[in-house]
């Protein structure tokens, strides 16, 4: 690292270079100083996927959103890191193992780079790593179907790290209903809300300190955990259903419930989930660009990451004419905010598990952005500082540490 002088202290180019950035899109220092200064805590990326791929995370890769450089730009302390296991890809008999493989990925990962990643598994884990300026990598997994119906799978995932459990994706499971199957098929269900096994899941999780996630879970799988849980929850990457009625969002009186219960909303900053036109407008697109993704369809398997990946590249810059900016996602905050308190909001992004972002919040780096614009928009640093990571702290204490 070069290093230059700068009156008495010794700053590196880096730090030159994000402080320029900065000033360029409005974000004025000391503004920066607050966000770099905090903890920042984000409950959900999928920059893993493309480490599966066989891309290298720990350089710099222009079409994702995140990896090693921008979390350091975008002054991240946590990142949970989600395994998420594509049952379109994959066989239900392989789930188990493809999720190993990508628990094994990350540990792999972080040991390239001690000085920089550290998994952890309790608060001291996290402290230690703040002190440190070390990123705390957590594993958060997304879907109960990687456990199946083994109770002692939840116990397996936990000694290697899982620190929160997602109930369900899309698909419904041995564990839960989900919401897009409570929303497009619930006639079509055996069990709707948690199953017997379902139940005995919840006690597992809380008994070891496992955070209940129930963003893709379907409203009565909701309130079936409300009613069972003895531990706050976590919604780890849903927004507000009032102001964008998609199916994966949360409702007034979830989020309610989830602050009564003492959880907490992590806002998802995928433009389908915060402005209500975008997807239509993106089905034109897609559709505009018919020919061009039969092509792509004849290359790779449309349902590989892989088909994913060239697809988002293809459609990014006609995509990027219509989506929403930083300043809606500000209202999903502020609506939580005012809606269940301010201890019950923070931020679950979905980098590089959505093909787009916000204007503003391209990818990991603009974090920064989102703190002046919090302040912006009314936010007193106290408050900045609890969405921005101080609310996750507090959940991770009261539920993972024993």
């Amino acid at each position: 690292m070069f290093l230059v002088l700068s009156g008495t202290r010794i700053i590196s180019y880096l730090e030159v270079l994000v402080c320029f950035l900065f000033l360029s899109i409005g974000c004025d220092r000391p503004t920066h100083q607050i966000h770099m200064d905090s903890f920042v805590a984000d409950t959900h990326n999928d920059i893993l996927l493309r480490s599966m791929e066989g891309e290298d995370i720990l350089s710099n890769l222009p079409d994702a959103q995140s990896d090693l450089e921008k979390f350091k730009l975008g002054g991240v302390d946590l990142q949970v890191f989600s395994v998420w296991v594509s049952p379109n890809e994959f066989e239900e008999s392989e789930y188990f193992q493809h999720a190993n493989n990508m628990i094994t990925k990350l540990e792999f990962l972080c040991s390239r780079v001690p000085d920089k990643w550290r998994l952890i598994k309790t608060y001291q884990d996290i402290s230690y790593n703040q002190k440190r300026d070390i990123m705390s990598c957590m594993i958060g997994v997304e879907g109960g179907h990687v456990i199946g119906d083994d109770i002692t799978k939840v116990k397996y995932f936990y000694d290697r790290g899982m620190r929160y459990l997602g109930l369900t994706w899309n698909n419904s499971n041995s564990i839960a209903s989900s919401a897009k199957d409570e929303f497009e098929n619930i006639s079509g269900l055996k069990k709707v809300g948690l199953t017997d096994f379902g139940r005995k899941v919840i006690r597992e999780c809380n008994r070891l300190g496992v955070m209940i996630d129930i963003s893709h879970a379907g409203e009565n799988t909701f309130w079936d955990v409300i009613d069972l849980t003895s531990k706050p929850i976590i919604a780890s990457h849903s927004s507000v259903y009032a102001l964008c009625p998609h199916y994966r969002n949360l409702k007034d009186e979830q989020i309610t419930a989830i602050g009564e219960n003492g959880g907490v909303v992590f806002v998802n900053f995928y433009p389908g989930y915060i402005d209500s036109t975008y997807l239509d407008k993106a089905e034109l697109i897609h559709l505009k660009y018919e020919l061009e993704r039969q092509m792509l369809a004849e290359k790779f398997d449309t349902t590989s990451n892989a088909y994913w990946y060239a697809e988002s590249k293809l459609l990014k810059h006609e995509k990027s004419r219509i989506v929403p900016s930083i300043n809606d996602v500000i209202k999903h905050i502020k609506y939580i905010s005012d809606l269940t308190g301010i201890d019950h909001v923070g931020i679950g992004s979905d980098y590089d598990g959505v093909d787009i972002m916000p204007i503003g919040l391209e990818d990991v780096t603009k974090l920064p952005f989102l703190t002046k614009k919090l302040l912006d928009n009314g936010f007193t640093i106290r408050q900045v500082r609890k969405i921005l990571g101080g609310n996750f702290k507090r959940i991770f204490k009261e539920v993972c540490d024993k």
